[in-house]
């Protein structure tokens, strides 16, 4: 398996593309990348690298490392942002109606300590069903 081989692969599974980077650093990101002779798996936060979890002279060997550890991540995809819970409930019951199971993950206080937010979810291939029967799906703020 190559580098390019492995991102189609994690994004057929229904990896959430932001948590994870091929060939790059990405922030708050599992990272494939070539450095000099070597293929290194690593994990990014905050644009600092750690050191690497897995080395390999091998891109194949270093793929199917990477695949494997991408793979037992939780991947979320946002669906809806809200001011009003109401919001985030209506559109809990449409995503229950399609037989997706949602995901409430709420910020208890945004901008100040009286602000709170609904976050609305699905992980991993629940995606392909709601993009399949709703289109490519943006978030919803309000």
């Amino acid at each position: 398996m190559t580098a390019s081989e492995v991102y189609e692969k994690l994004l057929a599974e229904g990896c959430n593309k932001s948590h994870f980077a091929v060939h790059r650093s990405e922030h708050d990101a599992f990272c494939l990348a070539q450095r000099g002779d070597k293929w290194v798996v690593y994990y990014s936060e905050r644009g600092q690298d750690s050191p690497p979890e897995y080395e390999s002279a091998s891109e194949n060997d270093a793929c199917q490392f990477f695949y494997k550890l991408v793979l037992e991540q939780q991947h979320w995809h946002i669906l809806g942002f809200f001011e009003d819970e109401d919001d985030a409930i209506a559109l809990e019951e449409r995503l229950k109606s399609i037989g997706v199971e949602p995901i409430r993950n709420d910020i208890p206080a945004y901008k100040h300590r009286d602000d709170p937010r609904y976050r609305v979810f699905v992980a991993g291939k629940d995606i392909f069903k709601v993009r399949g029967l709703w289109g490519d799906t943006a978030v919803t703020y309000t």
